[in-house]
This record gives structure tokens, C-alpha cells and sequence, in this order.
């Protein structure tokens, strides 16, 4: 979804929890691939906000 400006405004992601891989990455039952996932995809979008 963009804003009448044509910012970007929403980010969906299908299948993903990234808070609960955020919350629970010191938890052994949370694979590290996907917390390592989620933190990538925090950042992307934080870079992301940060520069358009």
C-alpha cells in the first residue's frame, strides 16, 4: 500500500513471524536460520524507511 504521496506505507509478509523471531532468538527451540532471516528482513526495512 502506498500513501498519496507514493511512499510505501505497509510491508506484508506472508508466513513470516519476525517479532517472534526477534522475541525468542536466544531460545533453542527458534531455528537460527530464520531469526537470522527476520533480522535481515528488520533491517532492510529500517534502511529502507531511513532512506526513501
Amino acid at each position: 500500500m502506498y500513501d498519496d504521496a507514493g511512499r510505501l506505507i505497509v510491508a506484508i509478509n506472508f508466513n513470516m513471524a519476525l517479532g517472534d523471531a526477534w522475541e525468542h532468538a536466544d531460545d533453542a527451540y527458534c531455528p537460527e536460520p530464520l531469526t537470522a532471516l527476520a533480522y535481515r528482513f528488520g533491517v532492510n526495512y529500517l534502511v529502507y524507511a531511513m532512506t526513501h
